[in-house]
């Protein structure tokens, strides 16, 4: 069972790093040529761009109120995901009751995030980003393959 939620683990995490690589893409593809239309910009309230364009789309859009827009620590919310995937990777590869118990409680976090984030998405800025969608998605399963990990 473990063989086979570490397979399935790597896999969910590898899907992440790339739905956020793809992210950070189009974030900064958008940032330089204000016409660049993305893949999952389907319409105008079904924008990826637009959204991983607003002000929400770094530091959860709380660090620039904190330290300032142009502060390094406002690194884009696609990045953390990729530095948070490739944590869940890394760890996943260990197995000991400690770390899964780590990956556990990171999961959760990132599922209050992807809250936070949705609620952003949908009652604030009204759009359907499917993007942030599918990190959302990710977030989730992943919170239930560690869940699986610390039950056994």
């Amino acid at each position: 069972m473990l063989a086979g939620l570490l397979t399935e683990h790597s896999v969910v995490c590898l899907s992440g790093i790339l739905v956020s690589a793809y992210a950070l893409y189009v974030e900064m593809r958008k940032s330089k040529d204000k016409n660049y239309k993305a893949v999952c910009d389907i319409g105008e309230n079904m924008s990826c761009s637009r959204v991983l364009t607003s002000k929400y789309s770094k530091g959860f859009g709380l660090v620039e109120l904190l330290v300032g827009k142009d502060h390094f620590m406002n690194l884009p919310n696609c990045l953390i995901g990729i530095v948070f995937y490739l944590f869940q990777l890394c760890l996943g590869m260990v197995g000991s009751s400690w770390c899964n118990s780590l990956l556990l409680i990171t999961s959760i976090m990132s599922c209050v995030g992807s809250v936070y984030l949705g609620y952003i998405l949908f009652v604030i800025l009204k759009d359907i980003c499917l993007v942030c969608i599918a990190t959302y998605i990710v977030n989730g399963t992943l919170f239930y393959l560690n869940y699986q990990r610390v039950l056994s």
